[in-house]
């Protein structure tokens, strides 16, 4: 917890009474539920089980990967590798969970890959009929706040896939995907209300093990940094 007092000495008030919300978890649900309340004067403690991860703490090979994972054998009551390792693996009779630990969720480990909700899906019955109305306008929103991007070239990496996979990709994913991935280089003012300075993808393929040059949007530089630059400071608790 000694890691945790420092974290809340640096984004929160020591001297705070309580909060008027508490939210699990920095995901792709914690991490908006955090930055909505707390840009709306609402006070909040984001409880996250895991570290902030930084781009250069992100393991880079297969030892390292194998370093930042934690496995959980629940039918033995037994546990293996760090508590805040990146990689949470349980195993439970015959199911098996791997999940990231992190402030910033799953978004940490993701490919990052951003579709648009398919029409039919959004108006399925077991949706509220009021949220086709808003539908589009949250997700433009999302976008922009995951700052979501074409890949301007293609890799070679992606060529060799296309060559594996032949005829048997479905038409509709021929064309680029867009993600959550900073392809340029971009100058940011010091007081702004936005998003930090990011780098820039090299294609490294690293994303599912977490960006090593910081250019992947994980919620962590979006909706939790803008959380705490809100008017009431948000700490979070690992």
């Amino acid at each position: 917890m000694e890691k945790a007092a420092e974290v809340v000495v640096r984004f929160g008030n020591e001297e705070e009474d309580g909060y008027d919300a508490v939210v699990v978890g920095s995901g792709y649900g914690g991490s908006v539920a955090a930055c909505r309340m707390s840009m709306a004067g609402i006070k909040v403690c984001l409880v996250e089980k895991g570290r902030r991860w930084e781009a250069k703490d992100f393991p880079t090979n297969s030892l390292k990967i194998i370093s930042d994972a934690r496995i959980e054998k629940k039918s033995l009551g037994m546990s293996f590798g760090p508590k805040d390792a990146l990689f949470q693996v349980y195993e439970q009779d015959d199911s098996l969970a791997a999940v990231a630990c992190g402030l910033g969720g799953g978004s940490l480990v993701n490919a990052g890959v951003m579709i648009p909700t398919p029409i039919r899906a959004r108006r399925s019955s077991k949706w509220p009929k009021e949220w086709e109305e808003d539908w589009e306008i949250c997700e433009a929103s999302a976008s922009a706040m995951l700052r979501i991007q074409s890949i301007p070239v293609k890799f070679p990496i992606a060529k060799t896939m296309e060559e594996i996979a032949e005829r048997e990709i479905e038409e509709s994913f021929q064309r680029p995907m867009k993600l959550s991935v900073n392809f340029s280089h971009e100058e940011q003012q010091l007081d702004s209300m936005k998003p930090k300075q990011m780098g820039s993808c090299l294609a490294c393929g690293n994303c599912l093990s977490g960006c090593p040059y910081n250019a992947k949007n994980s919620t962590d530089k979006n909706y939790i940094d803008l959380a705490v630059q809100a008017h009431f400071p948000l700490p979070y608790i690992l």
